[in-house]
């Protein structure tokens, strides 16, 4: 019996309230929730898709500041290398400045330091002419290549009045070698391309060759001005 029995609140109402069939089997049908979780998947691919370009932009920015630090230490420090041994790593003696930020030294590695997407960078002073290079290994992120290149490049080419070289140097699965680069300001007589010439078509274009082949940037400084 599924009348409801009145109570004080319900006196003089009717007490014959029971439910039909349809009120008894209330509910969704399978279309329906289908149809729901098909919303729920759309919007979630969505927000994941939102996240990720919201969390490459933030590590994008990160890495420039990342940059911009490590370069700008290495500029006003240069007179230091001086005495630096050729081929080297200068890693260490640039920490001992502390010129390279916490979050790029991993615990027991003190030839390299990483930046916010785990890119192996080193420092060296080589020979002939008397340089420091930086160089920023790409082998291990190949889905966001292209980007990473290119804001790299664009950091460094902001430095092209301290330049003396910049080049971009991809290895293919075939172990074929191909290297590009562009000279500094104070280069510019004797070579025919300049820091000045890498527009963002030529950005572009040289950092495609990232997306699949293991690739390294190489910012090439001079100790003596």
């Amino acid at each position: 019996d599924y009348r409801v029995k009145p109570d004080n609140d319900r006196k003089g109402k009717d007490v014959s309230l029971k439910p039909d069939n349809d009120s008894l089997c209330t509910g969704r049908s399978m279309v329906e929730m289908l149809g729901v979780l098909a919303i729920i998947g759309v919007l979630s691919v969505g927000a994941i898709a939102g996240y990720s370009k919201a969390m490459m932009k933030y590590k994008l920015n990160k890495q420039t500041e990342q940059i911009t630090q490590i370069v700008s230490a290495l500029v006003e420090h240069k007179s230091v290398f001086n005495s630096a041994v050729y081929h080297e790593s200068l890693i260490p003696l640039f920490i001992k400045l502390n010129a390279v930020p916490k979050e790029m030294i991993k615990p027991d590695v003190t030839l390299y330091i990483y930046d916010v997407f785990n890119i192996r960078i080193l420092l060296w002073r080589q020979i002939n002419p008397d340089l420091m290079q930086l160089e920023f290994s790409m082998d291990n992120h190949a889905d966001n290549n292209h980007d990473i290149c290119r804001n790299i490049v664009e950091n460094l080419k902001g430095y092209k009045a301290e330049l003396h070289a910049l080049g971009i140097n991809a290895t293919n699965a075939d172990d074929v070698n191909t290297q590009s680069w562009y000279y500094g300001e104070q280069n510019s007589d004797n070579v025919q391309k300049t820091i000045q010439m890498l527009d963002i078509k030529t950005m572009q274009n040289l950092c495609e060759i990232c997306d699949k082949n293991r690739c390294g940037i190489y910012a090439a400084f001079p100790i003596f001005s």
